[in-house]
């Protein structure tokens, strides 16, 4: 059977034979997995629409027990993603994080929206790096499956206060009244608002938000940390990409709350364009 789709490449892994294998986050079916022959008549055909990070309209066979590459046409490619090893180690990171994540035969089209408008804010620097990651990571939880109860507090439904306590492993929050000895983060109301944002609002919407250094910090700590409980599993991309973040910053240690400070970009939302 012949399937026709748009997807991006979220990784390449080459193979003896002259093969690669390639895994696509596609429109239609989620992550998919084919093999794709390199051969100077395939480099012609294909160009840089099987590349990691490339945007594409491609067909696929698909067999009974592998699929094959037939075509793949470059849609978008977000080549300064590859220029820049902070940005590059971020977008790898979001990649494994999806493959981890997200079913093969999938059929949600926002898991492939929200790959694309996150790579693209990062290609452009339209967005600190942080709140793209902490986005991207709180809004897939909530599309497979594990959206944290953010609406008001899990005791008493209180839905604002200045302080709340975000509890990983509850998932929920909590009031200063009814938080007890449960094991939480502390989170003021401005981080709490971008945590709804993230998780609630429309999918065009969910980057539309600004905040300060130390909350852009928290959020990101916020969204790691539940995260990482969810999956239940470390990520090499991610150690890799603090490694990286902390070495670009001259520090020979980490700071106490898990990020660097570095200067945030302007608000601005995703390109509607490319979804």
């Amino acid at each position: 059977m012949k399937l026709n789709t748009e997807g991006i490449v979220l990784s390449e892994q080459k193979l003896t034979g002259g093969k690669r294998l390639l895994t696509i986050l596609t429109r239609k079916n989620g992550i998919l997995r084919c093999f794709a022959r390199d051969t100077k008549n395939s480099s012609a055909k294909y160009g840089a629409a099987t590349s990691t990070f490339c945007y594409s309209n491609i067909s696929v066979y698909e067999g009974k027990k592998s699929s094959n590459l037939d075509e793949a046409v470059s849609k978008v490619f977000f080549y300064n993603i590859m220029f820049d090893i902070e940005k590059l180690a971020l977008a790898q990171y979001l990649a494994e994080l999806a493959i981890q994540v997200i079913p093969e035969g999938a059929g949600d089209p926002e898991y492939l929206s929200l790959m694309l408008n996150s790579l693209h804010l990062l290609h452009n620097s339209k967005k600190h790096e942080l709140i793209i990651k902490a986005v991207f990571e709180l809004r897939l939880m909530s599309l497979s499956g594990f959206m944290p109860d953010i609406v008001g507090c899990r005791g008493c439904g209180l839905y604002e206060d200045d302080v709340v306590y975000f509890d990983t492993e509850n998932s929920c929050i909590w009031c200063k009244s009814c938080v007890g000895n449960n094991s939480v983060l502390e989170v003021n109301k401005n981080v709490l608002n971008a945590v709804r944002t993230a998780l609630l609002a429309d999918p065009k919407k969910i980057f539309s938000f600004s905040l300060g250094q130390q909350d852009t910090y928290l959020l990101a700590d916020l969204a790691e940390i539940y995260t990482l409980k969810i999956t239940d599993r470390c990520f090499k991309t991610l150690d890799y990409y603090k490694k990286i973040k902390y070495s670009l910053n001259n520090k020979a240690s980490e700071p106490e709350n898990g990020y660097e400070k570095t200067e945030e970009n302007n608000n601005t939302q995703e390109n509607d364009d490319l979804t």
